[in-house]
This record gives C-alpha cells, structure tokens and sequence, in this order.
C-alpha cells in the first residue's frame, strides 16, 4: 500500500454556501407510531406522485392490504402518507 503525501493545505469547506437538497422521502405513520418509509423521490413533484399511488392503494376496495415497502400493511392502520423534505 502506498503512502500518499499531500503538501498543499485543502481549500476549506464551507457548508453553508451548498444549496440545500431537494430530494424528499415519502412515509406512512401508522396508529401504533411506527413510520414505514416508502420511499424518496428527487423533488416535490415526484413525491407527490409516489405519495398518491400510496393513497390510491390504500383506498383500493379489492380487500386486499397494500404493500408498503417489503411489508402488507392493514388500511385502517395508517394515520397518513407524509412527504418529508431531506
């Protein structure tokens, strides 16, 4: 293995010049307080559109439990699906 050397001193890093991240998660709280994450999506609008499909799944009236991540989840049991800014 080798060494590396470094001479030069690193320029500094300034965290807050970086913008902040758009990326959001999506997450359904269910009555007992146990939050599932769903999944995230690169902005709002994406989000959005995958906290829908989650709402239209759960309303779905073909008695069967939606899947939420790798887990079949009782509709009565969830509280709400969340977007959730990262």
């Amino acid at each position: 293995m080798a060494l590396l050397e470094h001479t030069e001193e690193a320029p500094a890093i300034d965290p807050a010049g970086w913008g902040q991240s758009d990326v959001r998660r999506v997450v359904v709280r269910l009555s007992d307080g146990e939050v599932l994450q769903v999944g995230a999506a690169p902005n709002r609008d994406g989000a959005l559109a995958l906290a829908r499909t989650i709402v239209a799944e759960l309303e779905r009236p073909a008695g069967e439990w939606p899947l939420v991540g790798d887990r079949l989840v009782r509709p009565e049991s969830v509280i709400s699906v969340d977007i959730l800014h990262l």
